[in-house]
């Protein structure tokens, strides 16, 4: 009876062991078909596949043969599709930019009448009158037109840099700058009417009219209008140069000439 017993637990544990045995080798299986399924795919994507089994001729030879086919393919494949992808963007905007009108650059000359009070040579005192004299100039225009733009908005930026001579005895080096709101009656012709300022340096000689020399640095304010009829433009300009009592500067000034 206690042979019979023990036998039955020794066939009980032995079935045990058995299917731990064979539910380990399952498991095992099972790790191995997933790993060489990745395998073959990772290999698949950057390798080439095996090539087909074909009689006669060395099979290193006709593998060689084979990869470099494979290749040549793939990389044609790649460069259709960047081709049909276009080229890169890299965040650049390629619509047209609003931001600086139509650049244009002009010369002119012209004249200029200015007054200024008249001052006693002795004393250096105002008398009470007024100086008058005419002169002449000349200069570089740098035009910014906004309305010649698609979008025409009604903006013209002017600058200019040039040369006047001004009450038979001052040298002015100046630099223009004014704004101008642009009417525009056809694509060759447009006018407009604005303000500025200028800053200049005035280097004023000695003559009778003139009791000492001196250099001084005066801005003005500019009213300004002027057509233009491209390539040919006309400005005119108010200036006030100094403003006080006894001591008031005005300037007219008009130019001619053409542009760019």
């Amino acid at each position: 009876m206690g042979v019979f017993r023990g036998l039955k637990w020794f066939q009980l544990g032995l079935g045990l062991i058995l299917c731990c045995v064979f539910a380990t080798e399952g498991f095992a299986e099972e790790e191995d078909y997933l790993a060489e399924e990745e395998q073959v795919q990772t290999f698949s994507d950057s390798q080439p596949p095996p090539p087909p089994v074909e009689e006669g001729g060395s099979s290193y030879q006709r593998t060689q043969q084979y990869q470099k086919t494979w290749r040549k393919s793939r990389t044609e494949q790649t460069q259709g599709t960047r081709r049909s992808q276009g080229g890169r963007k890299y965040l650049n905007d390629d619509s047209p930019r609003v931001d600086s009108g139509v650049f244009h650059v002009g010369f002119a000359v012209g004249g200029n009448f200015y007054t200024e009070p008249e001052i006693n040579a002795t004393t250096k005192a105002p008398t009470g009158n007024t100086f008058k004299d005419f002169g002449f100039q000349a200069g570089v225009y740098f035009d910014w037109d906004y309305s010649e733009l698609p979008e025409n908005i009604p903006l013209g930026l002017r600058g200019m840099i040039g040369y006047k001579y001004i009450l038979s005895s001052v040298h002015v080096f100046t630099f223009d700058g004014v704004v101008r709101h642009m009417w525009r009656f056809s694509e060759d012709a447009s006018f407009g009417l604005g303000m500025g300022g200028s800053a200049a340096v005035w280097f004023r000689s000695l003559t009778t009219t003139s009791p000492e020399e001196e250099i001084i640095f005066l801005p003005s304010f500019i009213i300004t209008a002027g057509f233009d009829f491209p390539p040919f433009l006309t400005n005119f300009n108010f200036l006030i140069n100094r403003f006080g009592e006894d001591s008031n500067i005005y300037g007219l000034e008009l130019y001619f000439g053409f542009r760019l």
